[in-house]
């Protein structure tokens, strides 16, 4: 595959050379008495150019072959392709817990906060790919050997580190290590004061990158307004509301929102607490923590439009609004705050899936695919799931648009819990290719939806299509009366 590689290389440069020296002749001609030279009047020598040229194309390749054989052309790294040829391949890192070198639960918080930000920040980096929060934990959740996370994840890199909190001080210990050959790239230590974190972050990330990529532009990080607050109890107080709202339980999405709320006494101007706040508020009305939905629903709104107010380029907010608009059915909206999030933070699974879902229903099928499936590859579980259904749900969705039934096929038989979108895309995708239905999903579905109010759990599609939401309401009131 690398000499094919080569051999392309070389090609393209005889035709660009065969190119620019045909245009300089044809030029250049009229002022030189090439007859009296040559022997060949202009008209001749051009069509001996354009004769020669093309015949020497597989003479260039036959000794370009032999060079390389015996070593004579020197060899082009991976790496090196990769950039030549537009840097396809991004060189994928994990951030995986730092050992928290206090031993005590009471600071675990911050240094998990620490290592999450970390990612967020490696996440806003185009140049390079960074494997979700989520599965950068499971690797002490699931306890991994690096060697079976670099298989499972694929992982071309690892920051490991370990954190100890003195007082007011903070010490860090981090290095990046090169998982192929066991390398250590890169690593530093830092003693500081708890208030420069955030410059502590810059650096990490900054000499991370110039290590994997070389020096890149920062403004491509879009980090001029990313510290969230100078207050330092603010901040402590937004990376334990964050870990709160990840354990997803009623009783810590209650605390959560609670500590939160002190995040943003500390400092009012916190962006990211009102964002997160947002986010905590709507975890309460996904999973039914709170039965005032209206108010509920008035409150998320009001502290995403505050961060956003106080920070426009807070990915988070932006993300946060985007699935609010897609849930009031304002595509426009949903798509314009789903491209600003993408824009600031690619990397983001979370990002990837509700953009990726936006797209899918706003005719951008394909696009809206490729970014369902990046969502799906770097984060398979979601925080708050034991299980791939969710990502499965929107890919499926994706592929039903796009009228793909051996993909719909696919993943209708990977769902663990069925849910009554699926079933019922899979069930029209199926007949209207007429294809006969013999998978037990069918039946399970039959039973388990019996009595869902069709009208309802269709408009929670969210279609962007009143002629086919028609169709799917027809087409599910015929199944059950039959």
């Amino acid at each position: 595959m690398k000499y094919f590689r080569d051999l392309w290389k070389i090609t393209t440069a005889y035709l660009v050379g065969s190119f620019a020296l045909i245009q300089f002749a044809n030029i250049a001609l009229p002022y030189f008495e090439v007859e009296a030279i040559l022997g060949l009047n202009s008209d001749l020598f051009m069509r001996l150019l354009f004769i020669g040229l093309p015949i020497g194309l597989p003479i260039v390749l036959v000794v370009g072959y032999v060079l390389n054989k015996k070593g004579v052309i020197p060899k082009i790294s991976i790496d090196e392709v990769n950039r030549i040829e537009g840097g396809s391949y991004k060189q994928k890192i994990a951030v995986i817990p730092f050992t928290n070198l206090n031993k005590d639960d009471d600071g675990a918080f911050l240094v998990d906060g620490i290592v999450e930000d970390l990612i967020t920040e490696f996440s806003m980096i185009k140049e390079i790919e960074i494997l979700s929060r989520q599965s950068c934990f499971d690797y002490r959740e699931k306890k991994y050997s690096l060697n079976e996370f670099k298989k499972d994840f694929g992982i071309d890199y690892v920051v490991s580190g370990s954190i100890r909190v003195i007082n007011e001080r903070i010490r860090i210990s981090v290095e990046l290590s090169e998982l192929n050959e066991g390398k250590v790239l890169w690593a530093n230590k830092y003693d500081r004061v708890k208030e420069d974190i955030f410059d502590i972050q810059d650096e990490i990330v900054r000499k991370i990158t110039i290590s994997l990529i070389g020096e890149i532009e920062l403004s491509s990080l879009e980090r001029a307004k990313r510290k969230p607050t100078e207050n330092m109890n603010s901040y402590e107080c937004l990376l334990k509301g964050k870990e709160l709202h990840h354990k997803f339980t009623k009783e810590d999405n209650q605390e959560s929102i609670r500590v939160l709320d002190q995040s943003i006494k500390a400092d009012s101007n916190n962006s990211q607490a009102y964002a997160w706040k947002a986010c905590a508020l709507g975890q309460a009305y996904g999973r039914g923590y709170r039965q005032d939905t209206d108010n509920l629903m008035i409150e998320i709104m009001n502290n995403i439009n505050k961060a956003v107010e106080l920070n426009n380029n807070d990915f988070e907010a932006h993300r946060m609004l985007a699935e609010v608009h897609l849930s009031l059915h304002d595509f426009d909206k949903a798509l314009d705050h789903g491209s600003k999030a993408y824009q600031l933070n690619p990397n983001d699974p979370r990002v990837s899936s509700v953009y990726g879902e936006i797209l899918i229903r706003t005719d951008n099928i394909s696009e809206g695919i490729n970014h369902l499936e990046k969502a799906y590859e770097l984060d398979p579980i979601p925080q708050g799931q034991s299980t791939s259904d969710r990502r499965i749900y929107a890919l499926l969705t994706g592929y039903y648009f796009s009228n793909n039934i051996e993909k719909c096929k696919d993943l209708i038989n990977k769902v663990v819990e069925l849910d009554f979108k699926s079933w019922l895309l899979s069930y029209d995708i199926y007949t209207k290719n007429n294809i006969e239905i013999n998978d037990n999903w069918f039946t399970k579905g039959l039973e388990k939806f019996k009595n869902v109010d069709i009208k309802l759990e269709i408009d929670r599609f969210h279609l962007n299509n009143s002629v086919l939401q028609s169709e799917l309401e027809k087409t599910a009131k015929k199944i059950f009366i039959a």
